[in-house]
C-alpha cells in the first residue's frame, strides 16, 4: 500500500509503504486447530474465531491433546513473527536459481516460507470437514466483501496514527479473523490486530500508538 498521487499537504508520506497482510493461511490453521480440537492453549494468545469453527471429526487421545496443547503457543508466536516480517524478495528470487547449493536451498527456504502446523504435524488434520468449512465461508466472505478504494482503507482514515508508527519500522499488519479487540506488535515490524480493532479509528489508532519495535515476538 502506497499513496499513487502523491498531494501537496497530504499527511501520507509519498515514500511510506505498508502492507496489510489478511489472514494469513499458516495462522488460520493454527486457530482452526486451536478452536476445532478445543485446545487450552496458554499465553498471550488471541480469541476465538470469528467464525466458530464445528468440533474436528477426529478425537485426540490424552497423549495428543498433551502434545498439542504444549506445542500450539510456541508455534503459534513463530508463525505470527513470521507474518509480521516483509517479504524477502531477494532471497525469493535466490530461490528460483537452479545451480543454488542444497544447504544454501535449505536456509532461504526457512526465511521464506512461514512455520506452520503442517510442518510440525503433517497435512492428515485438514483432511476435515470442520476446516472445509472455515475455507468455504472465507473464500465466500473474501469473494463478497465490498473493494475499498485508497481513501475508504482504515489506513488512509488513521494515516495521523499510522505515520508515527511506520516512523518508528511499521510496514506490516497483520490481520487475524478473530472475535473482539486484539493488539499485538511483531518483532521489528509488524502489528497483529482483528477485524474489530481496524474497523474502530478510535481502537485502530489506539492500536497504532501502542506499537513497540522489539527484536523479537
Amino acid at each position: 500500500m502506497q499513496s499513487t498521487h502523491p498531494i501537496p499537504g497530504d499527511p501520507w508520506p509519498p515514500d511510506m509503504i505498508l502492507s496489510i497482510e489478511g489472514a494469513p493461511r499458516e495462522a488460520v490453521e493454527m486457530l482452526w486447530v486451536r478452536d476445532a480440537f478445543e485446545l487450552e492453549a496458554d499465553g498471550d494468545v488471541p480469541p476465538p474465531l470469528i467464525d466458530t469453527p464445528a468440533p474436528a471429526a477426529h478425537t485426540l487421545d490424552e497423549t495428543e491433546r498433551v502434545r498439542w496443547q504444549a506445542a500450539w503457543p510456541a508455534l503459534w508466536a513463530r508463525v505470527v513473527a513470521h507474518a509480521g516480517r516483509p517479504t524477502d524478495f531477494p532471497a525469493v528470487d535466490r530461490l528460483w536459481q537452479r545451480d543454488l547449493p542444497q544447504e544454501e536451498r535449505a536456509a532461504l527456504l526457512a526465511e521464506v516460507m512461514s512455520p506452520s502446523w503442517r510442518e510440525e504435524f503433517g497435512d492428515g488434520v485438514f483432511d476435515d470437514a470442520s476446516f472445509r468449512d472455515v475455507q468455504e465461508r472465507a473464500s465466500e466472505a473474501r469473494r463478497t466483501a465490498r473493494p475499498h478504494s485508497f481513501a475508504d482503507l482504515p489506513e488512509r482514515r488513521d494515516v495521523e496514527a499510522l505515520v508515527p508508527a511506520w516512523r518508528q519500522g511499521l510496514v506490516r499488519i497483520v490481520v487475524i479473523p478473530c472475535r473482539g479487540a486484539y493488539v499485538r506488535s511483531l518483532g521489528a515490524t509488524g502489528l497483529l490486530v482483528t477485524p474489530e480493532v481496524r474497523a474502530d479509528s478510535a481502537a485502530y489508532r489506539a492500536a497504532l500508538a501502542s506499537f513497540i519495535p522489539t527484536s523479537s515476538s
